[in-house]
């Protein structure tokens, strides 16, 4: 098992938003002012509730996890920053990260990451996690028409409205 702390972890820390990204719109829909009071009450079984609501419709059971550590960094004038420690852990991959949400944009701080068995191939680590983040995600669920919303127009979809 390899640990990896390095000074730049931007590649994977890349790998993690992009695959996140459904993950943030959902944390976005979040109430600010709720999120802060959770965080300043150390109010973590809150937060843990929040973040599994936004992740279940996602990704498999237990790959995203808050590690039950957050803070909250706001100033007048200034856009308030939540973070909120994170673990990814699927396959052979655990990656430990801080994840950052403002209004407009999040940023992911890897923090380490865990590789078993271990890896010394610096182009293979990023395999391996693209891989896992990829087949952590559940299949993407197909809206049906009968609800009352329509699939893109495709092979074998055609719009009853057209």
């Amino acid at each position: 098992m390899t640990f990896l702390v390095e000074n730049d972890h931007d590649a994977y820390a890349r790998i993690l938003v992009d695959g996140l990204q459904d993950v943030l719109q959902e944390l976005h829909a979040i109430d600010l002012l709720d999120l802060v009071s959770f965080i300043r009450f150390s109010q973590y079984t809150a937060i843990e509730d929040l973040l599994q609501s936004s992740t279940e419709l996602f990704f498999k059971e237990g790959t995203l996890t808050f590690a039950w550590n957050a803070s909250v960094e706001m100033d007048w004038g200034d856009v308030p920053t939540v973070t909120l420690a994170m673990e990814f852990s699927h396959l052979t991959v655990s990656v430990f990260f801080d994840l950052s949400l403002r209004a407009m944009d999040q940023v992911v701080r890897v923090e380490g990451i865990l590789f078993d068995p271990d890896c010394r191939d610096p182009l293979e680590k990023l395999k391996r996690l693209s891989r896992a983040v990829s087949d952590a995600h559940l299949p993407r669920q197909r809206v049906r028409p009968s609800l009352g919303l329509y699939l893109p127009k495709g092979p074998g979809n055609s719009d009853p409205r057209a």
